[in-house]
């Protein structure tokens, strides 16, 4: 699956002057045929090689593809936006609980964040669709807002069936790596594994520490494409969901204009304000739930989008772009984790 939104993060796991014996034990690989991801571990668990525990890790991801993949014909997903308008499908927990958590984002985004987008962000050349040549008409603007609506989506908790109310597509890629970084935990989990730094490219949990007592080292990129750290976080042991969202890196060119990937259903337009990245916190919360609020204060902007983390109680972190260079902002849940600037 090839993510609509770009996640980014930095993040450095030293593990200080250990023996190479007793260095962070590290898998990785590739997330829906497309994100780099990674998992780093205390101890290999009783009876199980490092072979075989890459091998599921690398297995559950691509099992997740075949759920979420908007870009296979096949996928659960693609199966549910084909399937009858008013008709109750049976979901997979892994879709169900993605559905879930996308509209509890958008019932308090006011549907700003809405997995139902797909007609804007393939009419202005982020999807599927090829790059236009010209900037999108007002009439067609309208007209794929008209196919946008989260609200259209119908859940039913007690049977786990979903159901397309209208005409509307479901794209999850917003929240795809966080579902990705759940499911490797699940992973963990079942084998026992209590410390870990797991990632799917932007979207990031750690619990427990590494080999040497400290706590796993995350670090905000700078927007500027350098690749080197804004500020280290001070996360701590216990299990924390991280996951950053810009708007710097993923984006083309209509006219002599430059666009970004994140669109505002509000416009149909993409975003136009100066903030470049948020950074999300989550303490005990899901990675998905993380990836999705990261999205969506994205999209709000460092503005509006303050507002809305205050008042949901989210500990965000923007980076906005100024003339002098990018200035931090944010919440007083934030304040905690900010550790020390990079600078």
């Amino acid at each position: 699956m090839r993510h609509v939104f770009t996640l980014i993060i930095y993040f450095s796991l030293t593990s200080c002057s250990l023996l190479a014996s007793k260095e962070p034990i590290a898998f990785s690989g590739l997330a829906y045929y497309s994100m780099p991801w990674s998992v780093k571990i205390d101890a290999l668990p009783k009876d199980l090689s490092t072979p075989k525990l890459q091998q599921e890790l690398q297995q559950t991801l691509d099992n997740a593809n075949a759920v979420l993949s908007t870009y296979q014909p096949d996928t659960e997903l693609m199966r549910f936006n084909a399937a009858p308008i008013g008709v109750w499908q049976t979901a997979s927990p892994m879709l169900f609980d993605a559905v879930n958590t996308a509209v509890a984002v958008s019932q308090k985004t006011q549907g700003v964040y809405d997995v139902t987008v797909a007609p804007l962000v393939n009419l202005w050349g982020f999807g599927a669709h090829a790059v236009p040549n010209k900037i999108p008409s007002v009439e067609a603007i309208q007209a794929a807002q008209a196919k946008v609506g989260w609200q259209h989506i119908g859940i039913d908790n007690t049977q786990q069936k979903l159901q397309r109310q209208t005409d509307i597509e479901l794209n999850l890629s917003s929240l795809g790596e966080g579902v990705g970084v759940d499911a490797l935990e699940k992973v963990l989990a079942k084998h026992g594994v209590s410390s870990y730094m797991i990632s799917v490219a932007g979207t990031l949990r750690t619990r427990g520490q590494k080999l040497d007592g400290s706590a796993w080292r995350i670090a905000i990129e700078k927007p500027d494409g350098s690749g080197l750290p804004e500020r280290v976080l001070n996360i701590g042991k216990n299990v924390t969901a991280i996951s950053t969202s810009g708007a710097y890196r993923n984006y083309h060119e209509i006219e002599g204009i430059r666009y970004s990937h994140t669109i505002d259903p509000r416009t149909g337009k993409p975003i136009a304000h100066k903030t470049v990245s948020v950074t999300v916190v989550f303490p005990k919360q899901s990675s998905q739930l993380a990836d999705a609020w990261a999205t969506a204060l994205n999209a709000l902007g460092a503005e509006e989008g303050y507002t809305v983390a205050v008042n949901n109680h989210i500990p965000a972190y923007y980076l906005v772009k100024t003339a002098q260079g990018f200035s931090e902002k944010y919440t007083p849940m934030f304040t905690p984790f900010l550790g020390e600037s990079a600078k």
